[in-house]
């Protein structure tokens, strides 16, 4: 495809959403209601003139001849009072009712789906999650997981989530929007569309490589920060990258927190929006080069868990994570002056460090 037919098939697809945008005009109704109002105004007044009405009644009479009421306290007697009412009321005012009930169920039905299908901006959306992109593969599970994570997230929690996305033109999944997540179809590359969604109001931004199997996906990701950082937004912005050597430019246009796209740990993604610099923490432990953690088999009996983590540190053995139970469970991350029985300790170490020996773990503890 040529540069000529990619830029006709973008600008057509922009006609393409503002058409549906605007799919239903509300003009029409706008003219039928004051047409209406024209008619009730002056059949009252036939009815003040013909009837000798005063005001009130002649309204009376006109509201309920054109909603076919007909309560029968009040009718027109004379010729002209009847043929007014029959021009207007039952020529005009029943028919311009209808019409005007039949437009406003249309428009309702209409914007419903629209907003079922991303297709209307929430302006009165603030201070939300923003989620730009999804996975290429399996987006649909990667998102609940994702909503879930945030959802559980006490800090998250109350904070109202919208995703910028194609990947669902007929409507989110029942699980998202049962979660309240509401949706823009459209693409954040397209001139606008970050304006309607909303990244300028957004309190997080969140932007998901497409295809964390292709490295171009960095180049994608780094045009829609740089369209964020012009919108001059507020916003924490959180961006995933396929490349590490791109982080430092990342951070250049705007993101505060990059990290690599791990599809299978939403939760180390929620954690860099509340803890920013832990994802970094997160990612070490998947490194060979680094820190990692190791098991260490050894035996110990009524020792506190405050001495534990104190003797492995000054003998700059490394941290101690937590034990593993006599009954082979494990416990992380234990109070201080809990008095343990292990059968083998957890330790987080750096990569160029010597493993210690289950003998010299013994030993310090003489155990």
């Amino acid at each position: 495809m040529n540069s000529l037919s990619l830029f006709l098939k973008k600008k057509n697809s922009r006609r393409q959403f503002r058409k549906k945008v605007h799919l239903h005009d509300t003009g029409d109704l706008k003219k039928r209601l004051i047409f209406l109002a024209g008619v009730i105004g002056f059949h009252s007044l036939a009815m003040v003139f013909f009837e000798d009405l005063n005001w009130w009644q002649a309204f009376w009479l006109t509201m309920t001849s054109a909603s076919t009421t007909g309560y029968g306290d009040i009718s027109a007697a004379t010729f002209w009072g009847q043929f007014s009412t029959v021009v207007l009321i039952y020529g005009m005012g029943i028919t311009l009712l209808a019409q005007i009930a039949s437009d406003y169920v249309e428009i309702r039905l209409s914007r419903k789906e629209m907003r079922i299908k991303g297709r209307m901006r929430w302006d009165d959306m603030q201070n939300h999650i923003l989620i730009i992109n999804t996975p290429q593969y399996d987006s649909e599970r990667y998102l609940e997981l994702l909503v879930d994570q945030i959802c559980q997230t006490p800090e998250l929690v109350d904070v109202p989530i919208q995703i910028l996305t194609e990947a669902f033109p007929d409507g989110l999944p029942l699980t998202l929007r049962s979660q309240g997540v509401v949706h823009h179809t459209g693409d954040a590359l397209v001139d606008g569309m970050l304006e309607s969604a909303g990244a300028h109001t957004a309190k997080y931004i969140i932007v998901l490589c497409r295809d964390n199997q292709e490295i171009h996906s960095d180049s994608l990701t780094f045009d829609i920060l740089h369209r964020i950082k012009a919108l001059n937004s507020s916003a924490f912005i959180m961006a995933e990258a396929v490349n590490d050597s791109n982080r430092p430019r990342f951070k250049d246009a705007g993101a505060q927190a990059v990290i690599r796209p791990v599809r299978a740990y939403p939760e180390m993604l929620v954690r860099s929006l509340i803890a920013p610099g832990t994802e970094q923490v997160l990612e070490d432990l998947f490194r060979h080069q680094g820190d990692h953690t190791i098991r260490l088999n050894v035996t110990l009996k009524n020792v506190e868990w405050a001495e534990v983590v104190t003797k492995l540190i000054q003998q700059d053995i490394g941290t101690a994570l937590g034990y593993v139970h006599k009954n082979g469970s494990i416990v992380t991350h234990p109070q201080a002056k809990s008095v343990i029985d292990a059968e083998g300790l957890i330790v987080l170490i750096n990569y160029d460090q010597t493993v210690p020996s289950s003998e010299t773990i013994r030993r310090l503890f003489n155990a």
